[in-house]
């Protein structure tokens, strides 16, 4: 957290000497970062993506959005969501903990009851030696 702090700070220290540097408003520093940053995650994310960078000017903080339109039909769900139905704006991400388990009864393919994971690799190498 700390770090983060000393970024945001650090970004308005700049902004500040650019400023009294050029001797224009601060703002318009702050505006001209914000238009760069833009720039530089339409660059990363597809310049399709319509998205807004605002720097608080008193704390440095600095919030990314994306925004989509809302449209009966969807044509590019990159930019585009459906009236009817919104999605979550955070999705929950799915772990190998999380993961859904087999059901009741139900044997994975490779693996029957009574055999051991490296009975299988027995198997495989004993079909593929010649016989002698």
């Amino acid at each position: 957290m700390a770090a983060i702090a000393a970024n945001r700070t650090e970004l308005l220290k700049i902004a500040d000497a650019v400023a009294r540097d050029k001797s224009i408003d601060k703002q318009v520093v702050l505006g001209a970062m914000e238009e760069a940053m833009q720039r530089a995650a339409k660059a990363r994310y597809g310049a399709e993506n319509e998205i807004r960078v605002e720097i608080d000017p008193k704390t440095g903080e600095t919030h990314v959005s994306r925004y989509l339109h809302v449209v009966e039909l969807v044509e590019n769900d990159k930019i585009e969501i459906s009236s009817m139905m919104p999605r979550p704006v955070t999705r929950p991400r799915r772990s190998a903990i999380s993961s859904p388990r087999p059901a009741a009864g139900r044997v994975h393919p490779h693996r029957r009851p009574g055999r051991q994971a490296g009975d299988r690799a027995e198997c495989a190498r004993s079909r593929t030696r010649p016989s002698v």
